[in-house]
């Protein structure tokens, strides 16, 4: 698992200071490129084997109230590994409480096709020693 302090932004808000639905997601995609940086293989290396990983699932549950400049514990966690695609769970605690928590699915293709590929062994041995059960 691997976890990130992040800061609610004044533009991730809505009229009302509350996190807009839609702004979790760019968080999700933070912790995403994140998560990749870290088990050596940033997306830029990725695109450079001739791959990409399009989103193909994306959920979130909002549990509490998340507002502008609430600083919250990000954590994400690979949660399912299939032959062609893996799945990342997110948590988001304020406070020690968890606010919000979701999932997001990607696919490995082949640039030049668009069409899905397995994912690399090398990548998915990566992958596999950063499986745990989902704790949200």
């Amino acid at each position: 698992m691997i976890t990130k302090k992040i800061r609610i932004q004044f533009v991730d808000t809505d009229a009302s200071g509350r996190i807009h639905y839609s702004a979790i997601f760019r968080y999700f995609e933070i912790m995403d490129h994140d998560f990749f940086r870290r088990i050596g293989y940033s997306y830029k290396k990725i695109f450079q084997l001739g791959l990409d990983m399009p989103r193909v699932h994306v959920e979130c549950s909002y549990l509490g109230n998340i507002e502008y400049d609430d600083e919250l514990e990000a954590q994400v966690s690979i949660s399912k590994i299939g032959n062609s695609s893996y799945t990342l769970s997110f948590g988001f605690y304020k406070e020690n409480k968890l606010v919000a928590k979701g999932s997001l699915t990607n696919v490995f293709i082949d640039r030049s096709t668009g069409k899905s590929v397995p994912i690399p062994e090398s990548i998915k041995s990566e992958l596999v020693n950063h499986l745990e059960p989902v704790s949200v």
